[in-house]
């Protein structure tokens, strides 16, 4: 008569499998209230954007109706008709992409220079430029309407642009990244006779483009956003940027608050889907550059 032996698990075993189960409940939990909580927070978005598409008797109007039935543009016309907001959007896009393009390329030109040349009082400057990260932006107001104003470039968007090409946080995430970089490959490119400038294009913009591309991202979303500094400088509506146009909007056009709301769903559905396409490269350029020694 045959036998069968049974052998039962370990007790290592058998606690190890317990682990393994609570680690994973643990982890599904943690998904599920991650969901639930970027859920949430969109739901304000989505709220505008469809309040945009609602007829005037239709806003605000409680309980929120998720999945409307009549829908028009009328609110867009209005917006686009009565305000100048398409010229303000384009003045939007063109101190971002100026900001955006011009703040990368002096933060890679200073980042190089704190990361890899050697000259007295770095650290100390350096250290200098991270405590101008402390200060609020209400602080530079006066002196930086000063300086703008004696440039002659007030009610003028290159006011938005010169002072904003200079980016601490910028400077600060791309000399970690550089500094992750091996110096032995300076020294092959220099061996090859390339000057800092090569070695910039050639070494370093190819081997930190996830941190570059992190801090593009972050002073893009900055600037498109941005309503303090226009505010300050800016007049003339066709010069304006979209944010402050949409703070004049409302005495303009009559207290229209639909074309508010349409607005509002035109600055914000770029960001979003900038962030929703790039947030792989803007969490692997931050923890990139976060692990410099």
């Amino acid at each position: 008569m045959a036998t069968v032996s049974t052998t039962l698990p370990s007790p290592t075993a058998r606690r190890a499998r317990r682990f393994w189960s609570l680690a994973s409940t643990v982890r599904i939990l943690v998904t599920v209230a991650l969901v639930l909580i970027g859920v949430l927070m969109l739901l304000p978005i989505a709220w505008v954007v469809i309040e945009s598409f609602e007829p005037g008797n239709m806003q605000f109007a409680l309980p929120v109706d998720w999945f409307p039935q009549h829908l028009t543009l009328l609110s867009y016309r209005t917006l686009f008709s009565d305000f100048p907001f398409a010229i303000n959007i384009i003045n939007s896009v063109a101190v971002t992409v100026a900001v955006v393009g011009g703040g990368a390329f002096v933060s890679i030109l200073a980042a190089y220079a704190f990361a890899r040349i050697e000259f007295r009082g770095r650290e100390v400057l350096f250290v200098i430029f991270l405590a101008a990260l402390t200060l609020p932006s209400q602080v530079e107001a006066v002196p930086e309407f000063v300086v703008v104003k004696d440039l002659h470039l007030l009610n003028n968007q290159l006011s938005l642009v010169f002072p904003a090409l200079i980016q601490v946080l910028g400077i600060f995430l791309l000399r970690q990244a550089f500094r992750t970089i091996p110096k032995e490959m300076d020294d092959s490119a220099k061996i090859d006779g390339a000057g800092h400038l090569r070695i910039i294009r050639h070494v370093m913009v190819p081997m930190s483009w996830p941190a570059i591309s992190a801090t593009m991202v972050i002073s893009g979303q900055y600037i498109w956003n941005d309503f303090f500094w226009p505010n300050l400088f800016l007049i003339s509506r066709n010069r304006m940027t979209a944010p402050l146009a949409l703070y004049n909007l409302q005495t303009s056009v009559g207290g229209e608050i639909g074309s508010i709301f349409a607005g509002l769903s035109i600055l914000c559905l770029p960001m979003l889907i900038v962030f929703i396409l790039l947030q792989r490269t803007l969490m692997e350029g931050i923890g990139y550059a976060g692990i410099s020694r």
